[in-house]
């Protein structure tokens, strides 16, 4: 039955192999305490760094864009050999995940986009996210990273931690359009988690749409935007729901 609810908890389904795509600015270290929890429930667990963020921000960013970081997460799947993945784009990471299923359909299980976008076909992130100045931001500059407040998190600890990592994302990564399956495959199940601690927030219209889908499972978290440094029991307890 299509979960519709507050997610409360969650429940193991045999081994599974998750493949986590972080967000903008930030790089796999966000993952930090949920990776651990999720190998600790005796799941496999990979979360790449996308070029020109997180241990990798030392390298040029000019001509990386979405399609270099789709190549970043398909690279690994296909190096690894991974089968029947359990594919997680965080914010960003949803535009990202989108264009990985496109290259690798047959290699995925299921997806699931946490308060992440959920682009459609020609589409670039800019599309979706208004907020953003694209009309004032000089072609080809690169963005500076949003304040963790306006994300929902007030915490100094968590804010230290972040802000001494982040970098700046390429221009291409925001504006280049995604190249995605026209249409959902129906034999892979979509999972959208929402959390309700940031707003307002251009995921409230994915979350609005899916929670009308019966395709699509869907759940919230009282959570802010980062919810994996902030909430990491509950942010596993959701991606081990997923189907």
């Amino acid at each position: 039955m299509n979960n519709k609810n507050e997610f409360q908890g969650g429940r193991d389904r045999g081994r599974r192999t998750y493949v986590l795509i972080h967000g903008a600015w930030v790089g796999a270290w966000c993952w930090r305490d949920v990776t651990p929890g999720l190998r600790a429930r005796g799941h496999g667990v990979y979360a790449p760094t996308l070029s020109g963020l997180g241990a990798t921000r030392h390298l040029p960013i000019d001509p990386i864009n979405l399609e270099t970081h789709v190549n970043d997460i398909v690279g690994e799947i296909e190096m690894e050999d991974l089968k029947n993945v359990y594919l997680v784009g965080w914010s960003y990471g949803g535009m990202v995940s989108t264009g990985v299923l496109a290259r690798v359909r047959e290699r995925i299980k299921s997806m699931v986009y946490l308060d992440a976008f959920v682009p459609q076909d020609g589409k670039a992130l800019v599309d979706y996210a208004t907020d953003l100045p694209k009309d004032k931001l000089p072609k080809g500059e690169p963005l500076s990273p949003i304040s963790l407040e306006t994300f929902g998190s007030n915490d100094p600890a968590i804010a230290t931690f972040v802000n001494e990592r982040l970098a700046l994302m390429p221009y291409g990564c925001m504006f280049q359009p995604v190249k995605a399956l026209a249409e959902r495959p129906m034999d892979i199940p979509h999972t959208y988690i929402r959390c309700l601690g940031f707003d307002p927030s251009p995921f409230d219209a994915f979350y609005n749409r899916f929670k009308e889908d019966p395709s699509w499972d869907t759940y919230a978290l009282q959570t802010g935007h980062v919810c994996m440094l902030t909430h990491p029991k509950e942010t596993v307890e959701a991606l081990l729901k997923a189907k």
